[in-house]
């Protein structure tokens, strides 16, 4: 399995001009970079691709300076203000030719949770979470009869149709593995729908991809996940991980 780091991404609504990028967040004496990179070295991961975008030299140099046993591969965005996480994903995921875990890099979870996941969870398949089903700011995901997945909405409340067409499955917290035969195929359509998935996030293409493609959900049983967009975001990982540093020991 090779695995996919998204790192091109400014991070303008944390505010922290003290760091070179925000997946240097600092969670005991590890980062979230960090963290992410030793994690799939435990899983005995073959290749890592990391794409970097805002401060990518800094990322790179510390990714190097950790010596971990994983080969990386840095892949730069140079176009990460103007567009959104597709195409980021899309870049790393044109050098893969394997089953793929994709990870965005601002995500703090126990180590368990993606263990748990990558070892059980079927292909492909997104890792949930329980969230509130009227929380417009993350990745809500709707379910249909058959259990597999049938769109992710995010950046807006749900309509009523939405919510009484569907089941819901959580929020989608921001690691997912695609099978080897789904990563050229979901190339195939970012390349033939390009100019409608280049701007934005990846939620969007995967609703498409979809249609034709079983997406199966896997439900983290382990609480203690954070999406981390704001010093209000972190604040709160930071003290999840203080009161109960045991769980998200590496």
């Amino acid at each position: 399995m090779e695995a996919i780091i998204l790192l091109a991404g400014y991070g303008s609504r944390l505010d922290r001009g003290d760091l070179p990028h925000k997946s240097l967040l600092p969670f005991g004496e590890e980062t979230l970079l960090s963290r992410h990179l030793k994690c799939l070295e435990n899983l005995g991961i073959q290749k890592v691709h990391l794409i970097l975008g805002h401060n990518g030299e800094a990322v790179k140099s510390y990714a190097q300076s950790l010596k971990l046993e994983l080969q990386l591969h840095f892949i730069d965005n140079p176009v990460y203000l103007t567009t959104g996480n597709t195409l980021s994903m899309v870049m790393g995921l044109r050098h893969c030719n394997s089953d793929t875990l994709v990870l965005d890099g601002d995500v703090l979870y126990p180590p368990k949770a993606l263990m748990d996941y990558v070892r059980n969870a079927k292909l492909s398949s997104f890792a949930l979470v329980p969230t509130d089903i009227d929380d417009e700011e993350c990745a809500k995901v709707l379910l249909k009869p058959s259990g597999a997945i049938h769109a992710f909405i995010t950046k807006r409340a749900l309509t009523d149709d939405e919510k009484s067409g569907f089941g819901f499955g959580g929020e989608a917290i921001g690691f997912f593995m695609l099978s080897k035969k789904d990563v050229p195929r979901f190339v195939d359509l970012y390349e033939k729908m390009e100019e409608e998935f280049r701007p934005v996030l990846w939620e969007i293409p995967f609703t498409e991809f979809a249609k034709t493609t079983e997406l199966h959900p896997w439900q983290v049983s382990e609480k203690g996940c954070f999406e981390i967009d704001t010093q209000e975001d972190y604040s709160q990982a930071l003290k999840k991980f203080e009161s109960e540093s045991n769980q998200y020991q590496l």
